[in-house]
């Protein structure tokens, strides 16, 4: 009987643990975990491949005993990259891609396991091989303004790539976690920083992430209210604000995010923080005058929530006219507007206007801010040492990426082998060398 007794309690207390809420900070590490997964895919590591053998250009043998191991290796690839102005198609041989890929193959396990930052930052690489003279020795960063540097450099090549249909979002992302505000002393480049990765997250659907960056970066604002921000007026065309309501309105867009990443999670308590997040930023927003597609979707939710119809059929009428809408979600609007003139405002909340209609319309809103920047001319502007050499580097792995792809796939290897047969046998002998 005892054992029977034992065994009851025991299954019932097991059930209560099992359904106890995770807390805040579990929840936040199983995003960590998922962050990492979604970085191990083939289009992250090929380009690593490519950013570590630019990196690692000028890096010196004692970096690693992995790095002395592989160094002649990264160094022939290097060459084959560099020997040529332009990676045009015509000009790399069939050669040079069997060699690029007997090469890679030998250093893929360093490249997967290897942290590109142990190695000499871009800006580094570019001072030397841009310097006028190659034949003195590269300048090394200390360590504290590498650490900076080669943030910067991350957050710059994540916002850039994130648009590109070569590269795209899943470089972007990668970009994106190697940075590390933390590191970044106070100032207006660590809080755009941080609102970036907490937007990037969002839009990966890793809402615990996202939240404890943009919260980190709430709490951030609020300490540092005097700071100048010439970058963000800059970037979201807020030309017309001065230093204080451009804090305003960077306060408000944080809030907003933070909100919609609650609005995703599953808790109670959560949804209720959302409300609150979007309380503070409708007051942010009114404050700044700032009116559009964000401002429109939170009013109707709110407006919604409080059975307000009328007010929620204003705000739905000027989100219907905003061009980042797609013809469905037009139609959606007006089916939207009819239950609510036949009082019907749950039917509204619970169907095609949701918290997941509310996310659409803060992404397509930042890709349009995003995408409307001149992302050389912005960086130039704000005198970002060598964008030049940037943009060209980005182009480069984007060629690379493309014609790596191309010509080292299964099939193609073996169709470029009956080329180099028909060619001649002593071009086929080299190839097999180089593969064997």
């Amino acid at each position: 009987m005892r054992t029977c007794l034992l065994f009851f309690f025991t299954f019932i207390l097991s059930i209560s643990c099992s359904n106890k809420e995770e807390t805040d900070i579990q929840l936040l590490e199983k995003d960590k975990k998922q962050l990492v997964e979604s970085l191990d895919a083939y289009k992250v590591s090929s380009y690593k491949f490519g950013k570590i053998l630019i990196r690692a250009s000028i890096a010196e043998d004692t970096i690693s005993k992995d790095f002395q191991d592989f160094k002649t290796n990264f160094q022939e690839i290097f060459d084959i990259l560099m020997k040529h102005d332009h990676l045009e198609e015509s000009s790399l041989s069939i050669l040079d891609y069997i060699k690029l890929y007997r090469d890679y193959k030998k250093v893929e396990g360093f490249i997967i396991e290897t942290d590109e930052d142990i190695f000499p930052t871009l800006t580094e690489v570019f001072m030397y091989t841009h310097g006028g003279s190659t034949t003195q020795q590269p300048i090394y960063f200390e360590e504290e303004k590498k650490i900076n540097i080669q943030n910067t450099e991350h957050a710059i090549l994540s916002a850039i790539v994130l648009l590109s249909k070569d590269l795209g979002k899943e470089i972007s992302l990668y970009e994106c976690s190697k940075t590390n505000p933390e590191s970044l002393p106070d100032s207006e480049i660590k809080t755009l920083l941080q609102y970036y990765r907490g937007f990037l997250f969002f839009d990966k659907e890793l809402y615990y992430l996202s939240e404890n960056e943009i919260t980190r970066n709430i709490h951030w604002l609020n300490k540092n209210k005097e700071i100048n921000l010439p970058y963000t007026r800059a970037l979201f065309q807020w030309g017309n604000l001065d230093n204080q309501k451009t804090h305003t309105g960077l306060h408000a867009l944080n809030h907003v995010f933070r909100g919609f990443d609650r609005l995703r999670m599953d808790r109670e308590i959560d949804e209720k923080r959302a409300l609150e997040d979007f309380a503070i930023f409708l007051e942010d927003a009114n404050q700044i005058g700032l009116n559009n597609e964000i401002t429109w979707s939170i009013e109707t939710y709110l407006y919604l929530k409080n059975e307000e119809h009328e007010k929620a059929i204003s705000s739905l009428t000027k989100l219907k006219a905003s061009t980042l809408l797609s013809s469905k979600d037009k139609n959606n609007i007006d089916q939207s507007i009819e239950y609510l003139k036949n009082r019907e405002s749950g039917k509204v909340l619970n169907g095609v206007y949701d918290k997941y209609f509310l996310g659409k319309i803060a992404t397509k809103y930042m890709f349009s801010i995003l995408s409307q920047v001149d992302w050389k001319k912005f960086l130039e502007e704000q005198e970002v040492p060598h964008t030049n050499e940037m943009f060209e580097t980005i182009d480069r792995l984007k060629k690379f990426l493309e014609d790596f792809d191309t010509y080292t796939s299964a099939e193609q290897l073996k169709e470029s082998g009956e080329k180099l047969r028909n060619k001649g046998e002593n071009l086929w002998d080299k190839a097999k060398g180089l593969v064997e």
